[in-house]
């Protein structure tokens, strides 16, 4: 356990941290990465939809509509 202890402390850093999960009981684990995942989500608040040329907007709507009327 110690080899392991070091490795994270020496490999885990403020951008790109380890998070040590539990996996004895998945209905755990899984809250616990849900969690980890809405805290670090919910610190970019500048996200925003891209701007789409004319030209890929209009490849959408023909694949909308090909899809559509499958």
């Amino acid at each position: 356990m110690e080899y392991y202890e070091e490795a994270i402390q020496h490999t885990s850093k403020k951008k790109t941290p380890w998070y040590i999960i539990p996996s004895d009981c998945k209905e755990t684990a899984r809250y616990l990465v849900a969690q980890i995942m809405l805290e670090v989500l919910e610190q970019y608040t500048d996200i925003k939809y891209p701007e789409l040329s004319e030209e890929i907007q209009g490849h959408i709507k023909k694949y909308k509509n090909q899809l559509e009327n499958e």
